[in-house]
């Protein structure tokens, strides 16, 4: 015993209102713009604000890892290290794997040296990190420049 029934498409047209193009393409606007500022909320902001380019981010990151490495002085684990970066940089989240890399980065360029916490264990993510000579060095360059550029007209008398 079949019913008389009709199939969703017809009910649909029957019953329900059907909206102008035109409000179903600025609807479908809204929704996309909705959906770009959740996923990519600074997107619009750095178009706008005069912020630093992403060649200056990366070095003011490596250098704030440099930084927290010296800090710790030689007692550095890749989660010790990330907690001194969020700290030196005053962000509420700083990625873990993007530390662990510019740690990496820093040994292959002998600004930075590891070692094993546990002798015998040659895990990378159980090692100490500490500063090389060379790694003071960079830093010390790095905070002149960095001071010179904050206040310009300090020798200027």
């Amino acid at each position: 015993m079949k019913r008389d029934d009709m199939d969703i498409d017809e009910i649909l047209k029957r019953y329900l209102p059907r909206a102008p193009q035109e409000e179903v393409e600025a609807a479908g606007e809204r929704v996309l713009e909705r959906i770009r500022s959740m996923r990519f909320p600074s997107a619009p902001a750095m178009l706008d604000a005069a912020e630093p380019p992403k060649t200056e981010r990366l070095a003011k990151f490596r250098l704030a890892v440099l930084a927290a490495v010296d800090e710790m002085q030689g007692q550095g684990r890749p989660v010790t290290i990330t907690l001194k970066v969020e700290e030196l940089l005053e962000e509420r989240i700083v990625s873990g794997s993007a530390v662990f890399l510019v740690l990496l980065f820093l040994e292959r360029r002998g600004l930075v040296a590891s070692s094993p916490i546990d002798s015998g264990d040659s895990a990378l993510d159980r090692r100490y990190f500490e500063i090389t000579a060379s790694g003071r060095e960079r830093l010390a360059v790095a905070n002149a420049a960095a001071t010179r550029s904050i206040d310009p007209l300090e020798d200027f008398a």
